[in-house]
């Protein structure tokens, strides 16, 4: 059901990406539309990706590549609001990391928070939550 739905999701993604509209005088001009308010991670049935699961992959602005300890393929996209400031998750599609050029210690009140830039859930991160930095954590 995961799979039919991520398909939809990146056909969709495709067609609005090409769609046009047109202007009073005839021109066509690039249709626009307003970042994603939610981004849901692409999966895949096994451990390495189908042609068909890369394409999907690719398509939605994602490489596959193996990630994390048991190295399985992972679909790696990036975020809409990667980079933005942030205060806790809620203010991210992923989550509120502490910016690597912060000199803020854990526990301390810190304006240093931004939204994670990858969809990868593997690596070392140090979130921000409530505006305060809380401690480093591994994933693998």
């Amino acid at each position: 059901m995961t799979k039919r739905w991520a398909i939809t999701w990146a056909c969709a993604a495709v067609l609005a990406a090409c769609a046009t509209t047109g202007t009073p005088d005839g021109a066509e001009t690039p249709a626009t539309t307003a970042a994603p308010a939610t981004h849901e991670k692409i999966s895949f049935d096994g451990k390495r990706a189908t042609p068909a699961e890369r394409n999907v992959c690719v398509a939605a602005g994602g490489t596959v590549r193996p990630d994390g300890i048991l190295g399985h393929d992972q679909c790696i996209r990036p975020y809409p609001d990667a980079g933005e400031s942030c205060k806790s998750k809620d203010d991210c599609l992923g989550r509120c990391l502490l910016s690597p050029d912060s000199d803020d210690d854990v526990d301390q009140p810190t304006d240093d928070g931004v939204c994670q830039a990858m969809d990868s859930p593997f690596g070392c991160m140090t979130e921000v939550d409530e505006g305060i930095v809380q401690w480093t954590i591994c994933i693998d």
